[in-house]
């Protein structure tokens, strides 16, 4: 048997959906930042409007992995 198999079978699900959201939502930050960023200097935008553009990019791009994560973990192993 596979050693990340049997990870499975040891570890509570709600656990691992929980590590899965954490680690890739945090993917989802790192990338909302820099695609953010990115978008923000190509709509030109500085100061407030800027920062205030990146905080929504940011935070929409975690939220939208980190929920993807927790839902394709949790039914993976819920299965």
């Amino acid at each position: 048997m596979d050693t990340n198999t049997e990870l499975y079978h040891d570890v509570p699900c709600s656990s691992i959906a929980v590590e899965s959201i954490i680690s890739v939502g945090t993917g989802g930050l790192i990338w909302g930042l820099c695609s953010g960023s990115y978008d923000a200097k190509q709509k030109g935008l500085t100061g407030v409007s800027r920062a205030s553009f990146l905080a929504k990019t940011v935070g929409k791009y975690g939220f939208q992995c980190g929920l993807f994560a927790g839902i394709f973990s949790f039914t993976r192993c819920g299965i």
